[in-house]
């Protein structure tokens, strides 16, 4: 059995795809379209038409798993756990794609696009920039890292399904319940989440490229690195 590099090509591929959709939402939301009004109004009806009170106390709760604040705390954790075990560029390559492109990114991109929240039921207040949603932002990027790391790293088919099947079912979860709490349009989150996949692969290809770099730049510094190496298994 031998092993080769995974390639970064394939991750910029889809990277770049995600970006291209964020590209097209966003357009349509900045340019006001009927196509994006039309969207939203429409599954805003049916994901509020089935609300109540039990339901909506739950989601409150549950749709804080995607905060920012959350994120960034688990983040840190993370980022000291990787570093007590050495594995500094890992734990750079984790925190500051969460740092940079979900807090900071996400943030510039609010503030640029300056969308109104939805006026109609509003479950729990928010008043800052609706889109791109934070929260759908911060879930994909921090739970789709994780799941893309440990589905890279298993070998078993159905492992990798499992572990993709439960990453997806979550970020979408908690997008799901950022409409139901009336906080955000459908494109917010749906933009979120590709700004956010867009993120995660591109970011994993950078990483692949520059990884070896990044550990010579260690060792000069004299730490010794034990990140993983992302490898793919061959057989012959």
């Amino acid at each position: 059995m031998r092993t080769r590099k995974l390639s970064a090509v394939p991750f910029f591929t889809v990277g770049m795809l995600f970006l291209i959709l964020f590209g097209i939402i966003a357009w349509g939301v900045h340019v006001e379209s009927a196509w994006v009004t039309s969207f939203d109004l429409s599954w805003i009806e049916r994901i509020q038409g089935s609300i109540s009170d039990s339901k909506t106390a739950l989601f409150m709760i549950l749709t804080e798993l995607g905060s920012m604040k959350l994120v960034i705390a688990l983040t840190i954790i993370l980022a000291i756990v990787l570093f007590f075990k050495r594995k500094y560029a890992d734990g750079l390559w984790f925190g500051g794609t969460i740092l940079f492109c979900a807090a900071i990114g996400g943030k510039v991109l609010k503030k640029i696009f300056d969308r109104d929240r939805p006026e109609f039921l509003q479950l729990i207040e928010k008043t800052n920039e609706s889109f791109p949603s934070g929260h759908a932002t911060a879930t994909t990027i921090f739970y789709g890292f994780i799941g893309l790391v440990l589905v890279l790293s298993l070998t078993q088919i159905w492992k990798k399904f499992i572990v993709g099947f439960i990453t997806l079912a979550l970020i979408g979860f908690i997008l799901f319940t950022r409409i139901y709490l009336g906080v955000h349009f459908p494109t917010d989150v749906i933009g979120g989440f590709s700004y956010g996949a867009a993120v995660v692969f591109i970011s994993f290809g950078v990483y692949l490229a520059v990884q070896e770099s990044l550990r010579d730049l260690l060792r000069k510094l004299k730490l010794k690195d034990q990140s993983e190496t992302f490898e793919r298994s061959r057989g012959y």
